[in-house]
């Protein structure tokens, strides 16, 4: 009986230390999350803002036309190291927009047309970096890695890459919005210009497309298969990608007009 009684308490008492553990670590992470909070309330937003002439700058040749994105290294440096090293090798050169979700956004660098890995697959995962400087407004890049499958589970970084649309703003939408404190600049660039507000501090961003929409929405736009396929009906491919600068392909109306901000 005592033996019984001994190997319950010790149970019980080694379910108390773990409680207590997760406990600690749970409040361990909350201080941290508290700590590490970006200052949305002040935040800059670099989206709306005419970048420097030695700001990086990757074309994306595709199928359906060029577009070109502002890349920003200063904010995801792990990311934008690793994703500037795959374009100048040629990784993303034939590779394929493997799933588009119409109008809300699309995800290509796949070497396969169905996205699942080949042999050729770069699988490298990145922490996700995140900061109050950079939304995802449409035009935006996501770097795409799914989840690290840990106990507290988290998006990380990836070779594939979201680029992103925009849903539709309704008045309810906007109403809700409306409603929610904070940076009111945040919100109207997502009415003016259109984006997805619920990918907001969930992945890696890490650049905004400001030339070449007119192939962009394009490809935004293609339809799909049923409701669980998200393969694109026609193929669309990302013939080659490469990188500049901003010098070499300014497009400062974008900035200035699309987005109503003005050159700093």
């Amino acid at each position: 009986m005592n033996k019984n009684k001994n190997k319950v308490a010790m149970q019980l008492g080694v379910m108390v230390v773990c409680f207590l553990l997760i406990l600690a670590l749970a409040l361990f992470l909350g201080r941290m999350n508290r700590k590490n909070k970006p200052d949305y309330d002040n935040a800059q937003l670099l989206q709306t803002q005419v970048p420097s002439d030695s700001t990086p700058v990757a074309v994306f040749e595709t199928s359906m036309g060029t577009f070109k994105a502002v890349i920003y290294e200063d904010k995801a440096p792990d990311l934008c190291k690793y994703f500037t090293g795959l374009v100048n090798k040629g990784y993303y050169d034939g590779t394929y927009v493997f799933s588009v979700e119409k109008d809300a956004y699309f995800i290509g660098g796949s070497k396969s047309k169905s996205g699942e890995d080949t042999s050729d697959t770069d699988t490298k995962t990145i922490t996700k970096e995140t900061n109050a400087e950079l939304w995802p407004f449409k035009g935006s890049l996501i770097s795409f890695g799914g989840s690290d499958g840990k106990f507290f589970s988290s998006n990380v970084s990836g070779s594939r890459i979201m680029f992103v649309g925009s849903i539709e703003f309704t008045d309810e939408i906007v109403s809700e919005m409306d409603k929610r404190p904070g940076n009111s600049e945040i919100n109207e660039v997502f009415k003016r210009w259109g984006g997805v507000p619920n990918f907001s501090q969930q992945y890696t961003i890490f650049g905004q497309v400001y030339d070449g929409y007119e192939s962009y929405e394009k490809i935004c736009a293609q339809g799909k298969g049923d409701s669980s396929d998200t393969t694109p009906t026609t193929e669309i491919k990302i013939n080659n990608v490469y990188m500049s600068t901003y010098g070499e392909n300014k497009n400062d109306s974008f900035f200035t007009e699309m987005l109503g901000s003005s050159s700093k």
